[in-house]
């Protein structure tokens, strides 16, 4: 935008200076100069001599020659100057004016892509029929459009997980009034269907809660949270989950902090993420929780480091979106739903923070939450 802004100033006001140029050219050109005379040695004239008759009493005087009166005329160069930098100034205001339409169009454009979809420009009629005002309108329809079909998709998921309950839970019934007639045989379907079923309601529970995340209602429900004990509690029972399948989970670093939030969620939202790495860390290995304050005080950064094969660079970002697989029949077997960061991502941006993964330079993944702490 500084380029275009720059290239339109210098556009005009090389335009101002080439044409103010030719003006002073033609004017310079065309001005009438003094008949310049030979120089020449005057003849001697002799003096006349000095009359002492009085001075009439009529009180006339002998005729003098007026004197020029006025302001002088500025240097030609100074005349330049000004016009140059007068020239400048107003280039610049209509280079500024010009570009301020497609300044808004560009901050518009980025508050849509960071999420906000309220965002518009809002240049109503002004500049009726003129190219970027009409480009401005156009992106207010399409942003509109956009936040239509999004909250229409959201409220479509919601419903549907609201409408599965029912059904899921009637399920729940039959299938305990099967085990009590059904033949020995029969057990193992059986435990495959309340399997499944389980399966099926924890994901819908996890659609509830992002959409819940996602509405902001989470945080009608903010209280204080102490939230070195609420994840030295994360870990303990990670850890302790984590001892049937040959791994650990250790707190190495610690500090006093308090929060402010939904103390449900919070915990929650770190308990994806360490369940997480416990799944994808090698077997034997240690999963390292910290707790870190910054030096300033403000925030507080929770690291969870596993020790696996780590993610693909161009997928660490796409981690943290609903149903996002990078190794789907992985994913299956170790029984994710693709929700539980998606989860941990809505919850953090609520509560003010951000959370990123990178991979470890000693291997594995390494995943890093930002939280404000409270006042």
């Amino acid at each position: 935008m500084r380029s275009l802004f720059i290239r339109l100033f210098l556009w005009f006001w090389l335009t101002v200076v080439i044409s103010g140029g030719i003006f002073f050219i033609v004017v310079i050109k065309n001005r009438p100069f003094p008949p310049q005379h030979h120089h020449f040695t005057p003849e001697p004239r002799p003096i006349p001599p000095v009359t002492t008759d009085p001075i009439p009493s009529s009180g006339h005087q002998p005729p003098r020659h007026p004197k020029a009166s006025g302001p002088p005329g500025f240097p030609l160069f100074v005349q330049l100057l000004i016009y140059f930098v007068v020239g400048g100034l107003v280039c610049y205001l209509l280079a500024w004016r010009l570009t301020a339409p497609i300044r808004r169009l560009r901050t518009a454009t980025q508050r849509l892509a960071n999420g906000d979809l309220t965002t518009r420009v809002g240049i109503g009629d002004k500049g009726k029929g003129d190219e970027i005002s009409d480009l401005a309108r156009d992106f207010d329809r399409m942003a509109e459009r956009i936040e239509l079909l999004l909250l229409s998709q959201k409220q479509l998921v919601r419903d549907i997980s609201h409408e599965l309950r029912s059904p899921l839970a009637r399920l729940g019934v039959a299938l305990g009034l099967a085990r009590r007639t059904a033949p020995p045989e029969a057990a193992k379907s059986l435990d495959r269907i309340e399997q499944e079923a389980s399966r099926l309601n924890e994901m819908i529970s996890e659609l509830l809660t992002l959409s819940l995340i996602e509405t902001g209602s989470s945080l009608k429900e903010a209280e204080p949270v102490e939230f070195d004990k609420l994840l030295l509690e994360v870990v303990e029972d990670a850890d302790f989950e984590a001892a049937n399948s040959g791994r650990s989970v250790r707190l190495t670093h610690s500090c006093k902090l308090k929060l402010s939030g939904n103390q449900e969620l919070l915990r929650r939202s770190i308990e994806n993420v360490v369940r997480n790495a416990v799944r994808y860390t090698a077997e034997g290995s240690v999963v390292d929780v910290a707790l870190y304050e910054s030096s300033d005080g403000a925030n507080a950064y929770i690291s969870v480091r596993d020790h696996g094969s780590g993610v693909p660079d161009e997928a660490l970002d796409s981690i943290f979106k609903p149903f996002f697989r990078i190794e789907e029949a992985r994913d299956r077997q170790s029984g994710g739903t693709g929700l539980g960061l998606a989860i941990t991502a809505g919850t953090i941006k609520q509560h003010g923070g951000t959370v990123k993964a990178a991979n470890h330079t000693g291997g594995g993944l390494l995943v890093t939450i930002t939280l404000p702490v409270a006042g």
